[in-house]
């Protein structure tokens, strides 16, 4: 009787192993677009042609936080970097 336990317990572990690993392993889901008024940080790296989204910051930080002015500044700190902010979209 033990050891139809073991056997039922080792099936029952390789079996939720074998469904969360695929799971684990995909991409993860895109992210929806915000709700709420943003800003996206645009950035040129160092050899790079084509400007990319970095992050996506609430309207408030850059509006009110003074963010506008620290994504201005990241040049100053990582050399050959560009950042701007363009309106979200």
């Amino acid at each position: 009787m033990k050891s139809w336990r073991i056997v039922l317990a080792t099936l029952i572990g390789a079996a939720a192993l074998a469904i969360a690993i695929p799971a684990a392993l995909a991409d993860p889901p895109a992210t929806p677009p915000r709700a709420d008024a943003y800003y996206t940080v645009m950035c040129l790296a160092p050899g790079d042609t084509t400007p990319t989204a970095y992050e996506r910051v609430d309207a408030h930080a850059v509006e009110v936080g003074n963010k506008d002015d620290q994504v201005a500044r990241y040049g100053d700190h990582h050399a050959g970097w560009q950042c701007w902010l363009e309106p979200g979209q």
